[in-house]
């Protein structure tokens, strides 16, 4: 079989394939020049890796662009793509695909854009519009050069969805590794919606100080995260996942590290969330993983081991508002001269007479109004449901 009877262009780091560095006037080590050949040629893309790790290098000084296109895989083994560009621009830039399977090796950037930018804009070839659907990218360890280099880190994200001109919607995007970035991961907060997709990276980490491991950005909707996070080197004032959107699904492992309540923030406009947190340790005391700053109580937290402190507050006399918020509990009114119980749970209120003790099972969101003269005390019992 000749080349031109492959179904795949081959770039090669030691130029055995049909691109490399060694492309005359090559700015990407003869990926662009690659890329240009499979539209051209309608063929996919392989990209050879080699054993060891040393040698298969891709020195890479101007953005890779992968175009608009539908029905499209690259593929390959392991390998590094290292950026020695300047500091603004991206390393790899993705635009809309449907129905296309990317991988990709080791990708090392220390600039102030994204190692990996999916940012659909131009329409696909056959369907004619712009987004990023029904489509996959994996890749191996995503870096800054200094990987064993603790400090802040002045800008750059390993990966960034960039919705501000077309939708990621129904995709999978599957990382090992991403480390040592100022935003290790990000989704979007404007622009079009991130909806619909799974994200799973096996290892988020980071040695740079005041970074953040994960932003889920306002306009992202049921999506699917799994995410495992730590803290290297005792890195001060890490973030690990900041949940800014709604309906979204986090399995969160943790090995620690992060300041208390910073291993998970519910931003204000988080809504409807759903996270399993699965943590060192025997016992949870939620909020001293996570921080909770959201507007509407709707979030709902489940964790590994025992269930969670009770908790018992005084109420005030007149009357008395507790909101249940992340997990279903039970709440118990104790002494003090209690006129009235009443329990809301959106338009629909059920009220109850005076009593000396009171118990009422409450659903993440009810609420519990207490009217007194004398105040009561109230006790907060977790119930564990997962």
């Amino acid at each position: 079989m000749d080349d031109r009877q492959l179904p795949m262009i081959v770039l090669a780091w030691d130029g055995t394939g049909d691109f490399g560095p060694e492309t005359p006037g090559t700015q990407t080590a003869g990926w662009q020049e690659a890329l240009d050949a499979c539209v051209q040629e309608k063929r996919d893309l392989y990209v050879k890796g080699g054993w060891g790790g040393r040698e298969p290098i891709y020195h890479v000084s101007e953005t890779i662009r992968i175009p608009a296109t539908q029905d499209f895989r690259i593929e390959g083994g392991v390998y590094v793509v290292n950026w020695t560009g300047p500091g603004e621009k991206d390393l790899i830039l993705v635009d809309s695909g449907m129905d296309c399977h990317y991988t990709f090796g080791i990708l090392v950037y220390g600039g102030k854009g994204a190692a990996l930018r999916v940012r659909p804009e131009n329409p696909v070839p056959i369907d004619n519009f712009a987004v990023f659907v029904d489509s996959d990218i994996r890749a191996s360890s995503i870096a800054d050069p200094h990987p064993f280099r603790r400090g802040k880190r002045e800008g750059g994200a390993g990966v960034i969805f960039d919705t501000d001109k077309a939708s990621i919607v129904h995709s999978d995007f599957s990382f090992t590794a991403v480390l040592n970035f100022a935003a290790c991961i990000v989704t979007p907060d404007s622009g079009s919606s991130f909806a619909h997709n799974r994200v799973a990276c096996g290892h988020l980490h980071t040695n740079a100080d005041s970074s953040t491991l994960l932003s889920v950005g306002k306009r992202s909707l049921q999506n699917a995260f799994d995410v495992r996070i730590g803290v290297d080197q005792g890195a001060a004032g890490v973030t690990g996942v900041r949940l800014f959107g709604a309906e979204n699904t986090l399995e969160l492992t943790t090995r620690g590290g992060f300041p208390a309540g910073n291993h998970l923030v519910f931003e204000e406009p988080a809504s409807g969330n759903q996270v399993n947190l699965i943590r060192c340790g025997a016992e949870l005391d939620p909020f001293a993983y996570l921080t909770d700053r959201a507007r509407t109580p709707t979030n709902q937290l489940t964790w590994t081991g025992s269930p969670a402190p009770i908790r018992t507050m005084s109420a005030t006399a007149g009357t008395f508002v507790y909101t249940q918020r992340l997990y279903p509990a039970v709440v118990r009114i104790v002494g003090g001269e209690v006129t009235g119980v009443e329990l809301v749970r959106g338009s629909e209120r059920v009220a109850y007479g005076p009593a000396k003790e009171r118990e009422l099972t409450l659903s993440v969101g009810d609420e519990v109004r207490i009217t007194s003269t004398t105040a009561p005390t109230v006790q907060v019992i977790p119930l564990k449901m997962r």
